[in-house]
């Protein structure tokens, strides 16, 4: 059964409202930052497993979900300067922050530019430098994920027929994903439905990814680090995010660094809580050093 969201509102951070989900009011919080187009319900799965135990939490970025959509202002380093207001908002003291794809760049920024701002740091399938060039490189799934933003579909229904046909989400669906993208769209009067996320500003996103800089980041991380990688392709074996060399990499070039490999899991289902696997390794790692 879905674990019911404690609080599920919006906070003012700074210059935007961001819209936050919380499960758990016990133990030591732990922040969740999603991916690219995504929003705060990717993280379900997570929640489910942790909230029992800890106060989970997790937003909707800016541009994204029920956050406000200014019409510019969207780099890593400014979501990590909303992460940084979000925590003084919700009086967070030292979050363990874990970040999936995008939210694992910011993630990965915040740690080395406000060390004092937390306590563990989790990276999933993200961290490093992207495999493509630019726009004309981009992989299938990821011009996928951004080609539906702004775009009209007739009903919902039609919406995850189209999702459903991915070979990376379609044969894994789950009450899981259809959660999160049950908070993906908005119902038009007519009942066709389009992404809530703001299309100009991923695409402003992802002109600014340089700002990220992963590999400058990686030597000024203080907090003990979790990364995970899946290791299955997308749309071909080679099709990953984050590829095993990389994810070698920073696992070396962060001082206090644990590495995990998902082989039968792909960027996106990683998450979705195919294999209790990964919230499983975070409960371990958010363990480790506790007194008995």
């Amino acid at each position: 059964m879905l674990t019911e969201p404690l609080k599920n509102g919006l906070i003012a951070c700074d210059d935007v409202n961001l819209h936050y989900v919380e499960w758990g009011q016990e133990g030591t919080p732990i922040v969740f930052l999603h991916g690219l187009t995504a929003n705060a319900m990717c993280f379900q799965s997570f929640a489910d497993v942790l909230a029992p135990s800890y106060r989970v939490i997790a937003y909707d970025l800016r541009g994204r979900g029920d956050s406000d959509k200014p019409s510019t202002g969207y780099s890593v380093p400014q979501h990590a300067r909303d992460l940084l207001a979000l925590l003084d908002a919700l009086q967070l003291d030292r979050p363990i922050i874990v970040g999936h794809s995008l939210g694992a760049l910011i993630a990965l920024y915040f740690a080395a530019h406000y060390p004092e701002k937390l306590s563990k740091l989790v990276l999933i399938d993200a961290g490093a430098k992207l495999p493509w060039k630019d726009a004309s490189e981009m992989p299938l799934w990821l011009t996928a994920a951004i080609s539906r933003l702004g775009i009209s579909i007739p009903s919902y229904q039609e919406y995850l027929d189209r999702l459903k046909q991915a070979p990376y989400l379609g044969p894994y669906w789950n009450p899981y994903i259809d959660l999160y993208f049950e908070h993906d769209i908005r119902i038009e009067p007519n009942g066709s439905v389009r992404s809530k996320a703001f299309a100009q500003g991923i695409r402003e996103e992802s002109q600014n990814y340089p700002q990220a800089e992963p590999e400058a980041q990686w030597a000024n991380v203080q907090a003990p680090t979790l990364l995970l990688r899946a290791g299955q392709g997308l749309t071909s074996e080679s099709d990953q995010l984050l590829s095993e060399a990389d994810a070698h990499q920073i696992r070396d070039s962060i001082a206090n660094c644990q590495y995990i490999n998902y082989p039968t899991l792909n960027h996106y289902i990683i998450i979705f809580g195919v294999d209790p696997a990964p919230a499983e390794a975070i409960q371990r790692f958010i363990e480790q050093g506790k007194a008995s």
